[in-house]
């Protein structure tokens, strides 16, 4: 008997995405030992690969058209599900793409699907040529709509995306909301920087994607206010690392006049993110008001890495950050888009050293009570063991 978990994303990268993926599958194999992971790989990745007693399986043809792509994996999902046809115990998929093909060859067998977008819902700012096309959003939708009308449970992170889903018709008794895990390395004590130039100076951050839902070039223009009387604060960008994004960002730097204020910089891998977390005065998490962020919803893991290493946050006041960060105990909150009040929020913690120790305590502690790996393995075995249902397959 075996688990399974699909996954239509490389893995692993410098992504929050691998993270959860992370720890999706640890929770399995402690929860049921043997577990198989279908996924993506680059082509330098192994195409097998086994650690312990989890196997990976990556599909590694990156066709750059995203429909080649979906289509080719879900034949290799099938593949991979005619080999453990009557072995599983429980499958967990992120997505249609994995889920649907697992469906039509194994009927029968209990499923999660775990919920953090809908391609319907993604489609209209990550491809918007595809989002005109009524034929395709038709299809798409019949496939999501089998993936969660046959899922024994739905998860997903937020409240948000509980709300949108509840509002597909999907029943809110089937819904869980389990935050993404903060890692073990961001609550242990500060290694090494890897960055020298955050030794001096008072630097705060901005960790993550660049795409414009984001919010970075509001926050750029946020602090293009408080620079000139804060002359010793810099920003650090640890961004993903895709040049395409990265430049507009640079451009709203130079129009600025921050190029000696704002630095851009690779990802690094979470020991390194842990580090700087640590070294920083607070980090910032300036999402906008779009419905990327306010319809579809999310659980920013930048967000609850940055309160496990204790760093202060200041959030946009929306609704997947106020689930997680109440606005003066464990960060500060500002409306999205509103330049003045997020410079407001930056100078204040750039100069309120009392205040940034308090919400230090309480960023620590929300992590403890809400992020912290035990915490979300528990829940992570229980939603496991209630949809297999001690099902004898």
């Amino acid at each position: 008997m075996k688990t399974l978990y699909i996954a239509f994303d490389i893995f692993p990268r410098a992504k929050g995405s691998s993270s959860h993926i992370a720890s999706m599958v640890t929770a399995l194999e402690r929860t049921f030992g043997a577990v198989e992971l279908i996924c993506l790989g680059t082509p330098e990745m192994p195409a097998y690969q086994k650690e312990g007693g989890i196997e990976i399986f990556r599909f590694r043809k990156l066709h750059r058209d995203l429909l080649t792509r979906a289509t080719a994996f879900a034949a290799f999902v099938a593949e991979r599900v005619r080999k453990l046809r009557g072995r599983l115990r429980l499958a967990v998929f992120r997505d249609p793409w994995g889920g649907y093909p697992l469906l039509r060859t194994e009927p029968g067998c209990p499923v999660i699907f775990e919920v953090n977008a809908l391609p319907t819902w993604e489609l209209s700012y990550s491809r918007p040529a595809l989002a005109s096309n009524a034929a395709l959003r038709a299809k798409l939708g019949d496939m999501e709509r089998r993936c969660l009308r046959e899922a024994a449970r739905v998860l997903c992170v937020s409240s948000v995306t509980r709300d949108a889903l509840a509002g597909l018709g999907v029943e809110r008794s089937r819904i869980d909301v389990i935050p993404n895990e903060a890692r073990d390395v961001f609550f242990r004590p500060q290694a090494p920087c890897p960055i020298p130039a955050l030794e001096a100076g008072k630097w705060f951050a901005y960790v993550g994607s660049l795409q414009s839902w984001q919010g970075v070039e509001a926050l750029i223009d946020s602090f293009a206010l408080v620079a000139p009387e804060c002359e010793d604060s810099r920003l650090l960008i640890l961004h993903g690392g895709q040049a395409r994004l990265a430049r507009p960002v640079e451009r709203a730097v130079a129009r600025r006049q921050l190029s000696g204020r704002v630095f851009l910089h690779p990802p690094l891998e979470p020991e390194g993110v842990s580090a700087v977390l640590q070294r920083v005065l607070f980090s910032v998490v300036p999402l906008a008001d779009t419905p990327r962020n306010t319809v579809q919803g999310c659980c920013p893991v930048k967000m609850i890495e940055s309160l496990a290493a204790a760093a202060p946050v200041i959030a946009s006041d929306l609704a997947v950050c106020r689930e997680w960060v109440r606005d003066g105990r464990e960060g500060l909150l500002a409306a999205p888009g509103d330049t003045r009040g997020w410079a407001l929020a930056i100078r204040r913690l750039l100069r309120d050293e009392p205040l940034r120790q308090t919400l230090s305590r309480g960023a620590r502690q929300r992590a403890e009570v809400s992020f912290a790996p035990p915490v979300i393995q528990r829940q992570l075995e229980q939603q496991f063991l209630t949809a297999a249902g001690g099902v004898d397959r």
